[in-house]
Protein backbone atom coordinates (compact mmCIF):
# COMPACT_ATOMS: atom_id res chain seq x y z
CA UNK A 1 0.00 0.00 0.00
CA UNK A 2 1.59 3.13 -0.93
CA UNK A 3 1.02 6.47 0.88
CA UNK A 4 -1.63 8.00 -1.06
CA UNK A 5 -4.15 4.86 -0.84
CA UNK A 6 -3.14 4.62 2.62
CA UNK A 7 -4.76 8.23 3.09
CA UNK A 8 -7.73 7.43 0.85
CA UNK A 9 -8.41 4.53 3.36
CA UNK A 10 -8.22 6.77 6.23
CA UNK A 11 -10.66 9.14 5.22
CA UNK A 12 -12.98 6.31 3.91
CA UNK A 13 -12.64 4.69 7.40
CA UNK A 14 -13.63 8.22 9.30
CA UNK A 15 -16.29 9.05 7.12
CA UNK A 16 -18.05 5.36 7.98
CA UNK A 17 -17.25 5.59 11.51
CA UNK A 18 -17.62 9.53 12.17
CA UNK A 19 -19.82 8.72 14.78
CA UNK A 20 -18.25 5.73 16.69
CA UNK A 21 -16.79 5.50 19.53
CA UNK A 22 -15.97 1.62 19.89
CA UNK A 23 -13.01 1.51 17.14
CA UNK A 24 -10.75 -1.28 17.65
CA UNK A 25 -7.30 -0.48 18.92
CA UNK A 26 -5.88 -1.30 15.48
CA UNK A 27 -8.40 1.12 14.01
CA UNK A 28 -7.14 3.60 16.59
CA UNK A 29 -3.50 3.42 15.29
CA UNK A 30 -4.47 3.41 11.53
CA UNK A 31 -6.27 6.77 12.46
CA UNK A 32 -4.28 8.47 14.95
CA UNK A 33 -0.37 7.20 14.67
CA UNK A 34 0.55 6.67 10.52
CA UNK A 35 3.77 8.09 10.93
CA UNK A 36 4.93 4.82 12.97
CA UNK A 37 3.66 3.00 10.38
CA UNK A 38 5.87 4.37 7.85
CA UNK A 39 8.78 5.00 9.89
CA UNK A 40 10.89 2.13 7.78
CA UNK A 41 10.95 5.39 5.29
CA UNK A 42 13.50 7.64 7.74
CA UNK A 43 15.73 4.37 8.58
CA UNK A 44 19.27 4.93 8.39
CA UNK A 45 21.80 7.35 10.67
CA UNK A 46 21.84 11.38 10.45
CA UNK A 47 24.92 13.32 12.22
CA UNK A 48 26.43 16.20 11.67
CA UNK A 49 30.21 16.79 10.52
CA UNK A 50 32.98 19.94 10.47
CA UNK A 51 35.75 20.60 9.04
CA UNK A 52 37.90 23.59 9.47
CA UNK A 53 41.42 25.10 7.60
CA UNK A 54 43.70 27.64 8.84
CA UNK A 55 44.96 30.38 6.56
CA UNK A 56 46.95 33.42 6.83
CA UNK A 57 45.44 36.97 5.41
CA UNK A 58 46.61 38.28 2.08
CA UNK A 59 44.49 40.87 1.65
CA UNK A 60 44.52 44.35 3.50
CA UNK A 61 42.45 47.25 3.23
CA UNK A 62 42.72 50.91 4.80
CA UNK A 63 40.33 53.61 4.79
CA UNK A 64 41.10 56.86 5.90
CA UNK A 65 39.37 60.42 5.81
CA UNK A 66 40.08 63.93 5.34
CA UNK A 67 38.36 66.61 6.69
CA UNK A 68 38.35 70.53 6.31
CA UNK A 69 35.96 73.08 7.62
CA UNK A 70 35.01 76.62 7.13
CA UNK A 71 32.51 78.53 5.43
CA UNK A 72 33.18 78.35 1.07
CA UNK A 73 32.64 75.09 0.28
CA UNK A 74 35.05 75.98 -2.92
CA UNK A 75 38.27 76.68 -0.96
CA UNK A 76 37.47 73.04 1.57
CA UNK A 77 37.30 71.34 -1.95
CA UNK A 78 40.77 72.60 -2.73
CA UNK A 79 42.06 71.70 0.64
CA UNK A 80 40.82 68.16 0.48
CA UNK A 81 41.51 67.69 -2.62
CA UNK A 82 45.02 68.47 -2.29
CA UNK A 83 45.63 66.31 0.92
CA UNK A 84 43.90 63.49 -1.10
CA UNK A 85 46.17 63.83 -3.53
CA UNK A 86 49.11 63.91 -1.36
CA UNK A 87 47.62 60.34 0.04
CA UNK A 88 47.13 58.70 -3.45
CA UNK A 89 50.55 59.93 -4.17
CA UNK A 90 52.19 57.86 -0.90
CA UNK A 91 50.20 54.28 -1.95
CA UNK A 92 51.09 55.02 -5.95
CA UNK A 93 54.84 55.42 -4.61
CA UNK A 94 55.19 51.95 -2.78
CA UNK A 95 53.57 50.52 -6.57
CA UNK A 96 49.84 50.35 -5.45
CA UNK A 97 47.73 50.36 -8.68
CA UNK A 98 45.29 52.28 -8.94
CA UNK A 99 42.41 49.71 -9.04
CA UNK A 100 43.06 49.42 -6.03
CA UNK A 101 42.58 52.76 -4.19
CA UNK A 102 39.02 54.12 -4.09
CA UNK A 103 38.41 57.52 -3.45
CA UNK A 104 35.13 58.45 -4.62
CA UNK A 105 33.05 59.05 -1.94
CA UNK A 106 32.77 63.00 -0.68
CA UNK A 107 30.55 64.05 2.09
CA UNK A 108 28.94 67.77 2.52
CA UNK A 109 27.13 69.15 5.62
CA UNK A 110 26.55 71.85 7.88
CA UNK A 111 27.55 72.38 11.36
CA UNK A 112 25.46 73.51 13.44
CA UNK A 113 26.79 76.42 15.82
CA UNK A 114 26.59 76.66 19.68
CA UNK A 115 25.47 80.43 20.36
CA UNK A 116 28.33 82.38 21.28
CA UNK A 117 26.03 84.77 23.69
CA UNK A 118 23.62 82.74 26.38
CA UNK A 119 20.91 85.30 26.78
CA UNK A 120 19.45 84.39 30.33
CA UNK A 121 17.06 87.29 30.35
CA UNK A 122 16.00 90.35 28.38
CA UNK A 123 14.60 94.01 29.66
CA UNK A 124 13.82 96.88 27.52
CA UNK A 125 13.79 100.01 28.75
CA UNK A 126 12.27 103.21 27.33
CA UNK A 127 15.01 105.78 26.13
CA UNK A 128 15.13 108.67 23.71
CA UNK A 129 17.82 106.69 21.45
CA UNK A 130 16.10 103.46 22.50
CA UNK A 131 18.50 100.70 24.44
CA UNK A 132 18.25 97.51 24.96
CA UNK A 133 19.44 95.87 28.16
CA UNK A 134 20.21 92.05 28.37
CA UNK A 135 21.64 90.63 31.69
CA UNK A 136 21.86 94.32 33.08
CA UNK A 137 24.19 95.39 30.35
CA UNK A 138 23.50 98.32 27.83
CA UNK A 139 23.45 97.37 24.09
CA UNK A 140 22.98 100.19 21.67
CA UNK A 141 20.30 99.30 18.94
CA UNK A 142 23.08 99.44 16.35
CA UNK A 143 25.32 96.81 17.88
CA UNK A 144 22.30 94.90 18.27
CA UNK A 145 21.43 94.72 14.16
CA UNK A 146 24.50 94.04 13.61
CA UNK A 147 24.73 91.00 15.88
CA UNK A 148 21.73 89.60 14.08
CA UNK A 149 23.09 89.87 10.56
CA UNK A 150 22.97 85.92 9.45
CA UNK A 151 26.36 84.72 9.36
CA UNK A 152 27.44 82.02 6.47
CA UNK A 153 27.02 78.60 7.83
CA UNK A 154 29.63 76.24 8.65
CA UNK A 155 30.39 73.59 6.58
CA UNK A 156 32.60 70.69 6.95
CA UNK A 157 33.70 68.42 3.72
CA UNK A 158 35.25 65.48 4.32
CA UNK A 159 36.68 62.54 1.84
CA UNK A 160 37.06 58.72 2.46
CA UNK A 161 40.13 56.93 0.33
CA UNK A 162 40.24 53.39 0.53
CA UNK A 163 43.54 51.61 -0.38
CA UNK A 164 44.05 47.95 -1.11
CA UNK A 165 47.43 46.27 -0.49
CA UNK A 166 48.99 42.38 -1.15
CA UNK A 167 51.60 42.93 1.52
CA UNK A 168 51.78 43.80 4.88
CA UNK A 169 54.99 45.54 4.71
CA UNK A 170 53.30 47.95 2.16
CA UNK A 171 51.01 48.66 4.27
CA UNK A 172 53.59 49.70 7.52
CA UNK A 173 55.57 51.65 5.12
CA UNK A 174 52.19 54.05 3.80
CA UNK A 175 51.40 54.68 7.38
CA UNK A 176 54.99 55.81 8.12
CA UNK A 177 54.16 58.58 5.09
CA UNK A 178 50.34 59.78 5.81
CA UNK A 179 51.05 60.71 9.38
CA UNK A 180 52.63 63.73 7.69
CA UNK A 181 49.89 64.34 5.69
CA UNK A 182 48.00 65.21 8.98
CA UNK A 183 44.43 63.00 7.63
CA UNK A 184 41.49 63.19 10.29
CA UNK A 185 40.90 59.57 10.51
CA UNK A 186 42.38 56.43 10.06
CA UNK A 187 39.89 53.10 10.21
CA UNK A 188 41.20 49.52 11.50
CA UNK A 189 42.96 47.86 9.31
CA UNK A 190 40.87 44.11 7.78
CA UNK A 191 42.19 41.73 6.76
CA UNK A 192 41.04 38.86 4.39
CA UNK A 193 41.84 36.28 2.17
CA UNK A 194 42.05 36.37 -1.86
CA UNK A 195 41.42 32.28 -1.89
CA UNK A 196 38.74 31.83 0.69
CA UNK A 197 36.24 30.24 -1.44
CA UNK A 198 38.63 27.13 -2.26
CA UNK A 199 39.65 27.31 1.43
CA UNK A 200 36.19 27.02 2.16
CA UNK A 201 35.68 23.95 -0.41
CA UNK A 202 38.63 22.33 1.63
CA UNK A 203 37.00 22.46 4.83
CA UNK A 204 33.21 21.25 3.37
CA UNK A 205 35.11 17.69 1.95
CA UNK A 206 36.76 17.68 5.90
CA UNK A 207 33.25 18.29 7.04
CA UNK A 208 31.92 15.16 5.10
CA UNK A 209 34.90 12.70 6.72
CA UNK A 210 34.38 13.86 9.96
CA UNK A 211 30.74 13.21 9.18
CA UNK A 212 31.11 9.68 7.76
CA UNK A 213 33.81 8.62 10.72
CA UNK A 214 31.60 9.75 13.18
CA UNK A 215 28.09 7.32 11.48
CA UNK A 216 31.06 4.72 11.35
CA UNK A 217 31.32 4.67 15.08
CA UNK A 218 28.19 5.12 16.03
CA UNK A 219 26.67 2.05 14.08
CA UNK A 220 28.93 -0.09 15.14
CA UNK A 221 28.65 0.82 18.72
CA UNK A 222 25.00 0.11 17.99
CA UNK A 223 26.49 -2.92 16.50
CA UNK A 224 25.74 -2.12 12.78
CA UNK A 225 27.21 -0.81 10.01
CA UNK A 226 26.68 2.16 7.52
CA UNK A 227 25.40 1.95 3.95
CA UNK A 228 24.77 4.38 1.04
CA UNK A 229 24.87 8.26 1.28
CA UNK A 230 21.37 8.76 1.23
CA UNK A 231 21.68 12.71 1.82
CA UNK A 232 24.49 15.39 2.53
CA UNK A 233 23.06 18.84 3.39
CA UNK A 234 25.47 21.91 4.00
CA UNK A 235 24.71 24.00 6.91
CA UNK A 236 27.19 26.43 7.11
CA UNK A 237 27.92 29.28 4.49
CA UNK A 238 31.20 31.09 3.27
CA UNK A 239 29.58 34.06 4.55
CA UNK A 240 32.82 36.16 6.25
CA UNK A 241 33.12 38.89 8.17
CA UNK A 242 36.62 40.24 8.18
CA UNK A 243 39.07 41.27 10.60
CA UNK A 244 40.13 43.94 11.73
CA UNK A 245 43.40 45.10 13.52
CA UNK A 246 43.90 48.68 15.12
CA UNK A 247 45.94 51.26 12.67
CA UNK A 248 49.28 52.02 14.42
CA UNK A 249 51.42 55.36 13.23
CA UNK A 250 55.33 55.62 13.96
CA UNK A 251 57.50 58.53 13.00
CA UNK A 252 59.96 58.01 10.62
CA UNK A 253 62.48 58.47 13.06
CA UNK A 254 61.59 55.83 15.14
CA UNK A 255 62.54 51.73 14.23
CA UNK A 256 60.56 50.49 11.65
CA UNK A 257 57.32 48.41 12.87
CA UNK A 258 56.44 44.85 11.77
CA UNK A 259 52.52 44.31 12.11
CA UNK A 260 51.94 41.13 13.15
CA UNK A 261 48.69 39.36 10.95
CA UNK A 262 48.37 36.19 12.33
CA UNK A 263 45.93 33.40 10.80
CA UNK A 264 41.97 32.84 10.24
CA UNK A 265 40.00 29.60 10.56
CA UNK A 266 38.09 29.15 7.54
CA UNK A 267 34.91 26.73 8.85
CA UNK A 268 32.75 24.46 6.91
CA UNK A 269 29.35 22.30 8.52
CA UNK A 270 27.49 19.46 7.08
CA UNK A 271 24.35 17.31 7.90
CA UNK A 272 24.52 13.61 6.52
CA UNK A 273 22.57 10.62 6.72
CA UNK A 274 23.43 7.08 5.83
CA UNK A 275 21.59 3.87 5.20
CA UNK A 276 22.32 1.37 8.04
CA UNK A 277 22.80 -2.31 6.66
CA UNK A 278 21.64 -5.13 8.48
Amino acid sequence: MNLLSFFQLRANILSKYKCSLSASPLLMALLFFPNDIFAFNDAGIEVTGQGSVEVTPDQFSLTLTVTERGRVPSKLKALVDKKSNAVISAAKSLGVKESNIFSARVNLRIIEEKPSIRVQGVELKKAKQGSVFIDGQNFSQQVSLNNNTQKKPLFELSRQITVNFNKIDEYDKFLTQIIKINVSHISSLSLSVKERDEHYQQALLQAISHAKNKAKRMAKQAGTSIGKLLLVKELSSNHHRPMYAEAMMSDSSSPAYTSLIGSQTITARVSVKFSLED
